[in-house]
């Protein structure tokens, strides 16, 4: 059985143009995930996987300035195709990363995004430790900033509409305290044994346990803004 750290960064960002290699505290973003997984000590090897040599040769240039080693890191470079825009990383862990490093299926795969620098290792090791006690693939969630229950659509006409039957828009009933939580799914460490992907897998969720992040860790990088608050956070 190995343990594999699987970081995938594609340079085509649509939104925030290279938001994988945004220096945050003379770093850029790519590094920081690699950070963790380095010091976390538990993966056998560490695959970092995208589309650009050019990321590459920056992440080890700022890994080595950090006097941080770099030998169990493992360059996946990707064809365009398999960082493709509609290419969603899990169809490629299932169809090529699987195949192309020959993966047992006792091995257990943990995708780290680097769009979630702020993440704990205790909260990996929680996951990981989590994922081996049950056999079963494991997810992080955190809990919606604002709740969800809430949620209204508003049309042309600027008339609004609860999107709950029970909302607290239409009972009145809206102290926080007494609003059912919802969760969302982060990008912060997705647990995946080989063993349980399955072809027809749709998606990494099918058959999987939750586990809870902070707010803070479970932050995203998604556009600039999220990005500023990264920055400082990492430079504080």
């Amino acid at each position: 059985m190995a343990i594999i750290a699987f970081i995938p960064a594609r340079s085509g960002s649509s939104r925030l143009r290279n938001k994988n290699i945004l220096l945050a505290n003379k770093k850029p973003i790519i590094f920081w995930s690699l950070k963790t997984a380095i010091e976390l000590k538990v993966f056998d090897f560490i695959i970092f996987s995208s589309d650009s040599k050019k990321y590459y040769d920056l992440l080890i240039k700022s890994l080595k300035e950090s006097n941080l080693s770099t030998k169990k890191i493992i360059f996946d470079l990707r064809n365009k195709e398999q960082a493709g825009k509609k290419k969603k990383i899990f169809d490629y862990i299932k169809c090529d990363l699987i195949r192309k490093f020959n993966f047992s299926k006792k091995d257990l795969i943990i995708q780290m995004l680097p769009t979630s620098p702020l993440r704990t290792k205790q909260t990996v090791k929680s996951a990981i430790n989590l994922s081996k006690r049950t056999k079963k693939n494991v997810f992080t969630v955190s809990e919606y900033d604002f709740h969800i229950s809430f949620a209204l659509s508003i049309n042309k006409k600027n008339k609004w509409k609860a999107l709950f039957g029970n909302s607290p828009l239409n009972s009145g009933n809206t102290q926080s305290q007494d609003q059912k939580k919802f969760f969302r799914p982060n990008p912060v460490a997705n647990c995946l044994w080989v063993k349980n992907i399955k072809k027809k897998s749709k998606s990494i969720y099918e058959n999987a346990i939750p586990i809870r992040t902070n707010k803070l860790e479970s932050t995203d990088i998604d556009n600039y803004d999220d990005f500023l608050v990264v920055k400082a956070i990492l430079e504080s």
